[in-house]
């Protein structure tokens, strides 16, 4: 009699959990067409940045764009096809930071005074909320999910195999002889980052992705014991990078997993935590083993004792950048206008030319101001909670995994991002928001109505056709951009094998295609000038000098923040003999930049051209005196001195007066 009623009711239970779960599959689970293609480009996306550079050149880093434009207008296409009608899609407060950031991101590139950089950046800004919002609310799909997640592990484990591999190996140069920053941070792994701080970051969220399978899934022991076991060869990667922050962040990620493991896992709190605590051991084991890692760990030590940290470069980074949000305090600088603004800030004693602090919240401080920053810093803080809500009713493990590794990542970028730059490399971003997207998407959503939340449902089919027409937008954006920046890079390249013609062509055919390409004005001045130095006839000198200060001109309209442009302007005017016209721009170029040597050599050769003996020796001395820029001052100031002795003899002008178009190399966008 019990075996009568207990088989009909197992029947009947085993029944409404199928359907349940069928019905599951349909409504979250897509598996058409247009999910693998999302699918697909995410791959594309996410693993082929990091695999060249880290994304951190326009001429990867645009196509890349194109990419996610593309992935756009396919969500657009899919909410099209299927508007969120009678489906309950809220908007919170994490969509709003993102929307509000990415306006305001616009705004600022709009009434930037670097206008063609700050594009740039703001293209960056939409396309991570892109890849955000898309895998947040377009990637249902569990097992397409998890494949990226594989993927990306696979990612990680063949990055640190040729770091070790380019350790051992330096005068490789996989990317071309151009790309050499593997021998200045040798014997430190880089990866084919080319630098060990991004490297490093990659590996943790790749190793955060790896501990998170092996972990939180439901897979055979055999292959959860194989990722871990991968996951320590990739903390491996991380120490030999030499990456300090890299290092923390690292141990952020094993906290992020072990506070995931006691909210959402299924065992006992102590049973994460002592997997944390070994997994740190093992990892201070590693340490003890790396002579790098030593090495790093002692000159810390050494800056600490002997009360040196003030003479760190981040140090003095940091303390420049609040100057400049002291002076820029509400709007910033502009996005992506740090490179240009720092030298107006930096003291005599730092002898580097900086692109950005290594600090990303300072960075974003400088360049938005305190309404930036404070989105920034609201949108870090909702993520924040957000994750610490519990997951969706019907979650399984795959939605454990993903939301362990996007946590790991999360709480890995925001403590990294204090000692780094890492949210201004595309392909490292790119990851994070990715990441950070599949992890919410699997967060319980808020039931109840309040400030925070926004329903989609009134805008029906129309949130998708507005996606498609801005991804449009955005794709004719990217392309001009593109498309300009690669017939500069082109001409650029070849210039030392082509008559001077050609190049001049090539400047005038990329800015055909994006006349507000900044570098592309530059270079067509520094051909034009250089061709003026090449003339006999005083005719053609000056018109060739007067197509360059033209040229240097509109670059100056285009960024009133280059400095480097008043002193090439002062150039082109001194092959037109109009000294005290260009004596002008020359002391604006060093009034704005007192500690660049290299504005120093350049008026040191004006005065010696214009006869002023004395001031040119004095221009040289101030040069050799720089931090950074005045090689050569030395030399030019005793050549200077042997000439001007001669009786009846005015001296002559030092050999760099007239320099090769690519003397001055293109301010990357990073």
């Amino acid at each position: 009699m019990t075996a009568f009623v207990m088989t009909p009711r197992l029947r009947i239970r085993r029944r409404r959990s199928s359907s349940r779960h069928g019905k599951l599959r349909t409504a979250r689970e897509p598996i058409g067409l247009a999910s693998l293609l999302t699918t697909f480009l995410f791959a594309v996306v996410l693993i082929v940045g990091p695999l060249i550079l880290g994304a951190a050149r326009l001429w990867i880093e645009l196509p890349l764009l194109g990419v996610v434009a593309l992935l756009l207008l396919v969500q657009g296409l899919r909410l099209t096809r299927n508007p969120p009608l009678g489906i309950v899609r809220w908007a919170d407060a994490i969509d709003l930071a993102v929307v509000l950031f990415v306006l305001y991101a616009i705004v600022r590139w709009l009434t930037s005074p670097a206008a063609y950089f700050s594009r740039i950046e703001a293209m960056e800004v939409v396309a991570y909320a892109g890849v955000f919002f898309t895998c947040r609310y377009g990637m249902a799909n569990r097992k397409h999910c998890m494949a990226l997640l594989y993927g990306l592990v696979v990612l990680g484990v063949a990055e640190t195999a040729f770091g070790y591999y380019l350790s051992c190996n330096p005068d490789w140069f996989p990317f071309g002889t151009t790309e050499r920053l593997q021998l200045h941070y040798a014997p430190r792994w880089v990866g084919t980052y080319g630098s060990p701080n991004n490297y490093a970051c990659l590996l943790v969220m790749a190793t955060g992705a790896a501990l998170a399978l092996g972990c939180f899934s439901k897979l055979a022991w055999p292959v959860r014991i194989v990722l871990i076991y991968l996951a320590i060869m990739m903390i491996v990667g991380v120490v030999y990078s030499g990456s300090r922050g890299g290092w923390i962040a690292l141990l952020a990620a094993i906290i992020a997993l072990a506070t995931m493991g006691i909210r959402n896992g299924t065992m006992r709190w102590w049973i994460p935590v002592t997997g944390a605590a070994l997994l740190i051991a093992v990892s201070a084991f590693l340490f003890s083993f790396s002579p790098i890692a030593q090495e790093r760990l002692n000159v810390a030590k050494t800056q600490v004792t002997a009360g040196e940290l003030n003479s760190d470069m981040r140090v003095q980074l940091a303390a420049d950048a609040l100057r400049i949000a002291h002076d820029h305090l509400l709007w910033g600088t502009g996005p992506a206008t740090f490179t240009f603004v720092h030298p107006h800030y930096q003291s005599s004693t730092f002898a580097f030319k900086a692109e950005l602090t290594h600090d990303d919240y300072l960075n974003c401080l400088d360049d938005y101001g305190l309404v930036g920053f404070g989105l920034a810093l609201f949108f870090v803080a909702v993520v924040t909670l957000k994750f610490f809500r519990p997951l969706a009713i019907d979650s399984r493990w795959q939605d454990r995994v993903l939301v362990a590794t996007g946590f790991a990542a999360w709480m890995a970028l925001v403590v990294h991002s204090l000692l780094d730059f890492n949210l201004h490399i595309p392909a490292n971003a790119l990851l994070l928001f990715a990441l950070t997207g599949l992890a919410l998407g699997r967060v319980r959503d808020e039931k109840a109505i309040h400030w925070s939340t926004f329903s989609l449902m009134p805008m029906g089919g129309w949130l998708g056709g507005t996606v498609m027409v801005l991804s449009l937008l955005f794709a004719v954006l990217v392309a001009r951009t593109e498309l300009g920046d690669r017939a500069y890079e082109q001409t650029l390249a070849r210039e030392d094998v082509v008559p001077i013609s050609d190049s001049i062509d090539g400047a005038e055919q990329a800015l055909g295609y994006d006349s507000g390409n900044v570098q592309a004005l530059v270079f067509l001045g520094d051909l034009y000038r250089y061709d003026a130095s090449l003339q006999k006839e005083d005719e053609r000198r000056l018109s060739d000098g007067l197509k360059a200060l033209e040229a240097y001109q509109k670059a100056l309209q285009a960024n009133v923040l280059d400095d480097s442009v008043q002193a090439k302007m002062g150039m082109a005017l001194d092959l037109m003999q109009k000294y005290p016209e260009a004596s002008t721009h020359y002391q604006a170029a060093v009034a704005a930049q007192p500690y660049n040597g290299q504005f120093w050599f350049w008026l040191g050769n004006h005065d010696a051209k214009a006869g002023l003996t004395d001031q040119a020796e004095k221009a040289y001395a101030k040069s050799e005196r720089c931090p950074f820029g005045g090689e050569g001052s030395a030399e030019a100031a005793e050549q200077l001195r042997a000439l001007s002795g001669k009786d009846g003899e005015h001296p002559a002008v030092p050999a760099n007066e007239i320099v090769a178009p690519n003397f001055a190399a293109p301010v990357s966008a990073h």
